[in-house]
C-alpha cells in the first residue's frame, strides 16, 4: 500500500465531514433566522405610543389634551430604545420612529395654537379669572367666598368653563358654568364656591355641549348665598352678567 492509498481513507471522510458540518450550520443558521422572524414580538411601548399619538389629536382641541402626545412621545423613546437593545426579540422601530415624529409635530402644534389663544381671548378691559380664583384656600378662612372673588366684585371679567346641565338643554339665557367635566357632566357635586350663575344681559343664547364656553361680563359676589331655584344648585354666590359668549 502506497502511502497515498494509506492515506486515502482518512481524506475523504474528513472532506465529507467538513460538507456536512457545513451543511449543519447552514441549517441551523436557517432555523435560527426562522426562529427569530417568527417569534419577534411588537414592542408594546410601541403599541401604547401610537395609541396615546392618535388620542393626542385631542390636544389641538383643548390645551388639557396636550398630556396625550407628550405621553406618546415618552413610550415612543422607550420603544425606540429598547428594540435597540434587543433587536432580534422586538420589532416595531419604524413605527414607534413615526409616532415619535408624528407626535412632536401635533404637541409643538397644539401648544403654540393654546399659547396664541390664551394671549389673545381676553376682550379689552377685562380681567382673567379661573375657578381656582374663586376657592377658599385657607382653612383659617373667616368668609365662605374667596379673597380674589371680593377683590373683582363689580370688575369686568373673563372665565373659561363647562355649562351644567340641567332640564333645559338648548336657548339658554341663565345657567351654571362649572370648571372640569366632573362637575358638569359626571354626576359631580360641586361646592357652592365651585359654581357660577350666568345670567346673558344680551341676545345670546347657549346650547348644553361639552363644549369650553368662554364668558365675559360683570362679576357679582354675594356675600349672602341667594336662592335661584336649581334643584342640585339651590343657592350660588358668584355670578356673571355676561355680555360676550363664545
Amino acid at each position: 500500500m502506497t502511502p497515498a492509498t494509506a492515506d486515502r481513507p482518512f481524506a475523504m471522510p474528513t472532506a465529507q465531514t467538513d460538507i456536512n458540518s457545513h451543511q449543519v450550520a447552514s441549517e441551523q443558521e436557517m432555523l435560527d433566522s426562522e426562529f427569530t422572524g417568527e417569534y419577534r414580538s411588537i414592542s408594546r411601548a410601541a403599541i401604547v405610543s401610537v395609541v396615546f399619538g392618535a388620542l393626542g389629536l385631542l390636544g389641538l382641541w383643548e390645551s388639557v389634551f396636550l398630556i396625550l402626545p407628550l405621553l406618546s412621545i415618552i413610550f415612543a423613546g422607550v420603544a425606540i430604545y429598547n428594540i435597540s437593545r434587543y433587536p432580534r426579540e422586538l420589532v416595531g422601530g419604524a413605527m414607534a420612529k413615526y409616532t415619535l415624529a408624528a407626535s412632536l409635530i401635533v404637541f409643538a402644534s397644539g401648544a403654540s395654537i393654546h399659547t396664541y389663544i390664551h394671549q389673545t381671548e381676553v376682550p379689552d378691559g377685562h380681567v382673567r379669572m379661573s375657578f381656582y380664583d374663586l376657592k377658599v384656600r385657607s382653612r383659617k378662612a373667616q368668609t365662605f367666598y374667596s379673597e380674589k372673588a371680593a377683590e373683582l366684585d363689580g370688575k369686568r371679567v373673563f372665565i373659561k368653563g363647562y355649562v351644567r346641565p340641567s332640564d333645559k338643554k338648548t336657548g339658554l339665557k341663565n345657567f351654571i358654568l362649572v370648571g372640569d367635566f366632573g362637575s358638569c357632566c359626571f354626576g359631580g357635586n360641586p361646592k357652592i364656591t365651585d359654581v357660577v350663575a350666568i345670567r346673558i344681559v344680551n341676545d345670546q343664547t347657549v346650547d348644553y355641549s361639552y363644549q369650553l364656553r368662554r364668558i365675559a361680563g360683570t362679576f357679582r359676589l354675594n356675600k349672602q348665598p341667594v336662592q335661584i331655584g336649581e334643584k342640585d344648585i339651590p343657592q350660588v354666590c358668584y355670578e356673571i352678567d355676561a355680555d360676550y359668549i363664545r
